[in-house]
């Protein structure tokens, strides 16, 4: 049997040491082959270049010759933040699949790799714990305050009156409603819940019976965005949910609510929603992801009172490659030991 050869890539997020956690492969007598994409790159650096690939697509950013040339013979690529090219993939003469370290696949057009017949494989759930509970703190501090009268004692203010004094509500007895139920939202749901919210669901990938067997309720985007106090999402962003929150959502949320914002930026018409939150048509808003990042000095974010804002953070652990090396392990040791992908997105 002809030894598989397994190319990884070794960003600037990823250290020699964790590169080398895949050697585990030779176990299983594949070769493992590592190459560099920027390893240099400084954080700000690499969040310029992951932005421009993941909102102009892979093949925008320059190609790397040494993925080009490596992949030729490469059986399984394996990435984290470096974009996989399309010219890699058509140079690749017997490529199976492209393992990306994260929760999405905008490393690699993966329509492209499917007429290819190459497998796009992510990692689901790697970031569940702590991107949930980062969404549970920052429901609660937008809700109660917190970020802003820290600010407010760091400035030298003794501030405890706010503008949503009126509607500073605790979460037990609110509404929340999920859209999404995933790795994330489900851990989202499940803490909520725990604290005594009511649950509402709205999830196209999710049977009613199974959502009302957690006890929650399954209902329309339309009921969810009318009926929640507290609004969060969870869903991944594709071309058909791009936008999927536009301006007819948000005009039915009521005056009070809550959005909550941690997955991703173009799943909603951030205008619409700016333009809400500035004539006081919602509560307010707790976003970590935006559509130009970092955020411009003149961006209306920043001059609404009613947001708390993050910048790109919720899923920043200090566990977060352990985490996602975990996933990532057990797939290719199923593949290696029985020829079987599991987590296949295309």
């Amino acid at each position: 049997m002809e030894k598989k050869k397994i190319l990884l890539v070794r960003d600037s997020l990823m250290s020699v040491e964790q590169a080398e956690m895949f050697r585990f492969v030779e176990d299983y007598g594949a070769e493992l082959k590592i190459v560099e994409d920027h390893p240099d790159f400084s954080y700000d650096e690499l969040v310029k270049y992951q932005l421009q690939f993941e909102t102009e697509g892979p093949d925008s950013v320059p190609q790397n010759e040494d993925i080009l040339r490596e992949i030729k013979d490469a059986d399984v690529v394996i990435s984290y933040f470096s974009a996989i090219s399309s010219a890699s993939v058509d140079n690749a003469e017997h490529l199976s699949a492209a393992c990306i370290l994260r929760s999405g696949t905008e490393n690699i057009d993966a329509t492209h790799a499917a007429k290819r017949g190459v497998k796009v494989i992510n990692t689901p759930g790697r970031l569940a714990v702590c991107v949930s509970e980062y969404t549970v703190g920052l429901i609660i501090a937008e809700i109660r305050n917190i970020a802003r009268s820290h600010a407010d004692i760091m400035r030298g203010n003794w501030v405890n009156y706010y503008t949503n004094k009126d509607y500073s509500y605790n979460i037990e007895g609110s509404t929340v409603g999920l859209i999404g139920l995933g790795a994330v939202g489900s851990r989202v749901a499940k803490v909520l819940s725990t604290m005594g919210a009511k649950i509402l669901v709205f999830d196209e990938y999710a049977r009613p019976e199974a959502i009302r067997a957690e006890g929650y309720t399954p209902v329309t985007l339309e009921e969810l965005c009318k009926w929640s106090d507290i609004i969060s999402v969870h869903y991944r962003l594709t071309e058909k949910t791009r936008r999927m929150i536009r301006a007819e959502h948000i005009a039915i949320m009521k005056p009070t609510a809550y959005f909550i914002n941690t997955a991703r930026a173009g799943l909603v018409d951030e205008e619409a929603l700016i333009a809400a939150l500035r004539e006081r048509r919602i509560g307010g808003a707790a976003i970590d992801v935006f559509t130009q990042e970092p955020l411009p000095q003149d961006s209306p974010y920043l001059a609404l009172d009613n947001v708390t804002l993050t910048p790109h953070m919720a899923g920043v652990s200090s566990e977060e490659f352990r985490m996602t090396f975990a996933v990532m392990e057990r797939t290719l040791r199923k593949y290696l030991s029985t020829g079987e992908w599991e987590h296949v997105v295309n």
